[in-house]
């Protein structure tokens, strides 16, 4: 889950994928605004065919943990 999570930020948000780390804090170590994590959030419900609820976010600050959120609502 990790890895398609990663590959849809990398493309969605211009990043180099191997830079994205479970450990790399999304608003802290990437240069994003509030826009570009909306499309890519959007991105991720598209491709999975999911909801993330917007108070689901509010404890998320890494990649890994919200590839585990998508992963947990998936199921």
């Amino acid at each position: 889950m990790f890895e398609e999570v990663r590959g849809i930020m990398a493309k969605t948000l211009d990043l180099d994928e191997e830079s994205l780390k479970p450990e790399t804090n999304i608003k802290s170590d990437l240069d994003i605004d509030s826009l570009d994590l909306v499309e890519f959030v959007s991105e991720v419900e598209d491709h999975f065919g999911i909801m993330i609820p917007q108070d689901g976010l509010e404890n998320i600050s890494t990649v890994g943990e919200f590839a585990a959120l998508v992963e947990q609502l998936a199921k």
